[in-house]
């Protein structure tokens, strides 16, 4: 007659599964991570009479794009772009003009070109008299951005969480079977 299989799982077993599960949350937290930190925040920030600063922001890092002194901005424009979509003829976003070249001002394409030529009007109003007052633009995209690091950053730390609760039960059964054969 044969030995039933055993009814509960081998601690041996629940190790391997929680390695597993454990070494299965190391890339949805590498990509979450990478997600979150799209610099999806432009900001151009500028000194009354001096340089203005371009830098792009993400949710864990910030890059500084350049400083430009006055002398080398030309201005700001709005780009247009056809929408891929179709949906929507033109799409929009503006575009800061120097002699290094030309800088988004925001990672998204908007739909309403009157809101992107408000900003280039406001810049070129600065750019006329940059002795009166700063200047500062700024564009948040990251909450839309950042969305899909958010969900592989939720299901890592879930998968983890199933790791260490694996983890637990593997110890626990470990203790289990060590009574078992003592006794």
């Amino acid at each position: 007659m044969s030995n039933p299989a055993p009814s509960v799982t081998p601690s041996r077993s629940l190790f391997i599964g929680a390695t597993g599960v454990l070494v299965l949350s190391i890339p949805f937290f590498i990509f979450g991570l990478a997600f979150l930190d799209i610099k999806a925040r432009v900001e151009l920030q500028c000194q009354r009479g001096g340089p203005c600063t371009l830098t792009r922001v993400g949710w864990l890092t910030r890059d500084e794009v350049g400083t430009f002194p006055l002398s080398e901005l030309q201005g700001a424009r709005v780009d247009r772009d056809r929408s891929p979509r179709g949906a929507q003829p033109n799409i929009y976003r503006p575009l800061l003009v120097t002699t290094r070249g030309e800088f988004p001002l925001s990672r998204e394409w908007m739909a309403e070109e009157a809101e992107v030529q408000r900003a280039v009007d406001a810049f070129d109003r600065f750019r006329q008299n940059p002795e009166v007052s700063g200047f500062e633009l700024v564009y948040d995209d990251r909450p839309r951005a950042s969305r899909l690091g958010a969900l592989f950053t939720v299901t890592a730390v879930l998968v983890l969480l199933l790791g260490l609760w694996l983890t637990a039960r593997a110890f626990k059964r470990r203790g289990e079977e060590r009574t078992a054969r003592a006794s």
